[in-house]
C-alpha cells in the first residue's frame, strides 16, 4: 500500500537501529512525510492524512502556521545559533512567567529531557538530599534517574519497586529514585516515610505517554499538602500539558501550584526545547554566587530559532480567549464520538485523557494508573494505528495517544471518528479484537 515508504524504511534499516530513530512509534514500518499544513500530512507514496499526533503534541496551531513560519524564517535571515543571547530569550521566558503558576522565573535547555534533568538538579541542591521520587506510569525522558516503572511494574501495588524501562541504566539511578502508586494515597505515606532523602516528587499531572491517565484533583491536592508537611519539592512535568491543557496548564486546571514546572514541545513552536520554571528562590540556583551553580547550559539552549519560534506559537494561541475552550469542547467530541463507536462494535475499550489529547485503551477496567494496563494487548493499538493509516489517520502506537490542533474542525474530529468506526470494525471481523 505504500511502497515508497517501504522501500525507504527498507533502506534506513541498513544505517539505523530499527529504521528510524522513533520508529518504535509505527508498525510494521513509517511512513515518511514529505511536507504538512494545518491538518494535513502528505507521505512520499502521495498520500494525504488527517493528522492526530501532531508532532507528539507540539504543534498545537497546525503545521506550518503562517505566524510561526514568519517568525523562523526572519530568523533564519539573521542567524540560527549566535553562543551569546538572543532578546526572544526574555521574550519567552514573559510568556512562561506570566502564566505558569508558581513560576517566577524561567531558564531554557534543549529538550523535554534536559528540564527535567535540570529539575532534579535544583531540587537536590535546595534540599541537600539525593533520591527523587516519581509516578509508575510516568515518562519524564530519556534520563537515568526517571526513566524507571514506565510500562513495567514490580512489587505490591501500595510498595511499589523501581524496575529500570532501559538497558543500560545505572544500577546506582535505581538505589537513588523512589517510585510511587499513581492515584493512591499509599504514594503519601511512601513520601513521609522517605521524606529524610527526597529532595522532590515528580509527577505528570495527566500521564501522557501512559495513554492519558489524569491525576485525580483531591490526590494532586493532598501530595501538595504533603510535600509542603515534609519540606520535599513538588516538580510538575508539564512538557505534555504546559500550554495545552490551558495558558496555565495542568497546575491551573486543578488548581494546584508547583516548586518547579517543566516544560516543552508547545513552547518551542516545533523545534527542540525545554524550559524549567519555578520560584526565584529555587531558580536563583541556576545562577547562584553563593557555592556551585546548578548546570542548566547547552549549545542549542535558548536558541534564536525555537526562542522566535516559541514566542510566535504562544503569542497566536494567548491571544485569543475562546482558543482553550474551542480545544476542549472538540476533544470531548472526539471522545464522546470514540465511546460511542467503541459500544456500537460491542469492543471493551475505554477513551481517557482531558482538554484536547485523548487516549483509548483495550483493557479489561477503565484506566486509572498504568497498572490497569497490563491486561492490555499492546499488539491492538498497534494493528488500529496501521489501520488508521488505511483510513487517512495519523495516530501513534503502541500508546494509542492523540492530540487535537486549533487548526482542526469538527468535521475534521468527525472524520477521524468514523475512521476508528471502518478500522475496528474491520479489526473485529479479521480477529483482531
Amino acid at each position: 500500500m505504500l511502497p515508497a515508504s517501504a522501500e525507504h524504511f527498507r533502506r534506513s534499516s541498513e544505517l539505523i537501529p530499527g529504521g528510524a530513530s522513533r520508529g518504535r512509534f509505527w508498525w510494521p514500518a513509517p511512513i515518511y512525510v514529505e511536507r504538512a499544513r494545518g491538518v494535513s500530512l502528505h507521505d512520499i507514496d502521495g498520500r494525504t492524512y488527517i493528522d492526530c499526533l501532531v508532532g507528539f503534541g507540539s504543534m498545537i496551531l497546525g503545521h506550518a502556521h503562517p505566524a510561526v513560519t514568519d517568525a523562523v524564517a526572519a530568523q533564519v535571515a539573521l542567524g540560527t545559533v549566535f553562543g551569546a543571547p538572543c532578546v526572544q530569550e526574555e521574550h519567552l521566558a514573559r510568556l512562561v512567567v506570566s502564566n505558569v503558576p508558581g513560576a517566577e522565573r524561567a531558564v531554557f535547555v534543549g529538550s523535554g529531557t534536559e528540564a527535567t534533568m535540570t529539575a532534579l538538579r535544583i531540587a537536590r541542591a535546595a534540599t541537600g538530599r539525593d533520591v527523587v521520587a516519581k509516578f509508575e506510569g510516568g515518562w519524564h525522558g530519556a534520563q537515568d534517574f526517571l526513566l524507571h516503572s514506565f510500562t513495567e511494574t514490580d512489587g505490591e501495588l501500595t510498595a511499589p519497586r523501581a524496575v529500570p524501562s532501559s538497558a543500560g541504566l545505572s544500577r546506582s539511578s535505581s538505589r537513588d529514585v523512589v517510585v510511587l502508586p499513581y492515584n493512591h494515597d499509599a504514594a503519601l505515606v511512601r513520601i513521609r516515610d522517605e521524606a529524610h532523602r527526597l529532595a522532590c516528587v515528580v509527577v505528570e499531572p495527566v500521564q501522557g505517554a501512559a495513554g492519558g491517565l489524569p491525576t485525580e484533583r483531591e490526590f494532586l491536592e493532598r501530595l501538595r499538602a504533603v510535600c509542603d508537611e515534609t519540606g520535599v519539592l513538588l516538580v510538575f512535568d508539564e512538557v505534555i500539558s504546559g500550554f495545552r491543557l490551558g495558558p496555565a496548564g495542568a497546575g491551573g486546571l486543578y488548581g494546584v501550584t508547583a516548586d518547579l514546572v517543566t516544560l516543552g514541545k508547545i513552547i518551542g513552536g516545533g523545534l527542540s526545547i525545554g524550559a524549567v520554571a519555578g520560584r526565584a528562590d529555587l531558580m536563583g540556583r541556576v545562577a547562584s554566587r553563593e557555592g556551585r551553580p546548578v548546570a542548566a547550559s547547552g549549545t542549542f539552549a535558548a536558541n534564536p530559532l525555537s526562542m522566535a519560534a516559541g514566542v510566535a506559537q504562544l503569542s497566536v494561541l494567548l491571544d485569543d480567549p475562546d482558543t482553550y475552550p474551542r480545544l476542549a469542547v472538540l476533544g470531548q467530541r472526539m471522545r464522546d464520538g470514540l465511546r460511542q463507536v467503541l459500544a456500537a462494535h460491542g469492543i471493551r475499550g475505554w477513551v481517557t485523557g482531558v482538554g484536547s489529547l485523548w487516549g483509548l485503551h483495550f483493557s479489561a477496567e477503565s484506566p486509572r494508573t498504568v497498572r490497569d494496563l497490563a491486561t492490555a494487548s499492546p499488539s491492538v493499538a498497534r494493528v488500529l494505528a496501521a489501520y488508521l493509516l488505511l483510513e487517512g489517520v495519523v495516530m501513534s502506537a503502541p500508546v494509542h495517544l492523540g492530540f487535537l490542533s486549533t487548526a482542526h474542525t469538527e468535521k475534521d474530529v468527525d472524520l477521524v471518528i468514523s475512521a476508528h468506526s471502518s478500522a475496528l470494525k474491520r479489526m473485529k471481523e479479521e480477529g483482531h479484537v
